[in-house]
């Protein structure tokens, strides 16, 4: 059956793979993105564990057949669209800076708003990242996400500034991750979105901890050549 068919659910073996069927043709392609915006809409207004794949369906406006033949379950759904927000948050956090930064603080706080920005932009993301019913599931799929972020921040790090060597440096720099969402998560849960303050104090508690181990003055490299 090709990816753009629809499919009863009871035509299908049951499984346990909890992630989502991908498409590989081009209808297939566009429905299953209708399917990840519809559940981004209704995280906008809907707490997670009260979405479902009816109600994905329903607001798709889509057989719930379809829905069956991509997501064998909510939780297959929500991880397929936390993948969506994943990695437009690590595109975000790949962009090169407007202008150089002299210090690597400055590095770190630009980077850090622009995240908070998105996910304020992004309800979905706020809820399925920062919220207080975050599954087993997604918690894991965000541990992988502070994987490659670390390795983009690295990266970054390296091409703006002489980086010295850190012993454990990609474990630190998960941590400093986990710190600003640490801060991000209450805010959310307090307030429904990251406010301003919050954000500063983000900073200050990423900061504060990687001092433990960076240097207050890293040169910076002369990119002009």
């Amino acid at each position: 059956m090709s990816d753009d068919m629809d499919e009863a659910p009871g035509n299908e073996r049951p499984s346990k793979r909890i992630v989502a069927r991908q498409p590989q043709r081009r209808p297939g392609q566009v429905r299953f993105r209708k399917l990840l915006e519809a559940l981004d809409q209704l995280l906008e207004t809907n707490q997670v564990q009260d979405i479902g794949l009816y109600q994905i369906a329903a607001q798709a406006k889509v057989p719930n057949a379809s829905v069956y033949h991509f997501f064998p379950s909510a939780e297959a759904a929500l991880l397929a669209l936390a993948d969506v927000h994943h990695k437009a948050l690590l595109d975000l956090s790949s962009l090169p800076l407007p202008q150089p930064p002299t210090r690597w603080q400055d590095l770190f706080r630009q980077k850090m708003t622009a995240a908070a920005h998105y996910h304020n932009a992004h309800p979905a993301a706020l809820r399925l990242f920062l919220g207080a019913n975050i599954s087993v599931e997604i918690k894991s799929a965000d541990v992988s996400q502070y994987h490659r972020l670390v390795d983009a921040r690295s990266r970054m790090l390296n091409h703006y500034f002489s980086m010295p060597v850190i012993p454990d440096w990609e474990r630190r720099l998960a941590t400093y991750f986990a710190v600003v969402d640490g801060v991000f998560s209450i805010s959310y849960i307090e307030h429904g979105f990251i406010r301003d303050d919050y954000i500063a104090d983000a900073h200050l508690a990423g900061i504060a901890y990687l001092r433990c181990y960076l240097p207050e003055i890293i040169a910076a490299r002369d990119l002009a050549g």
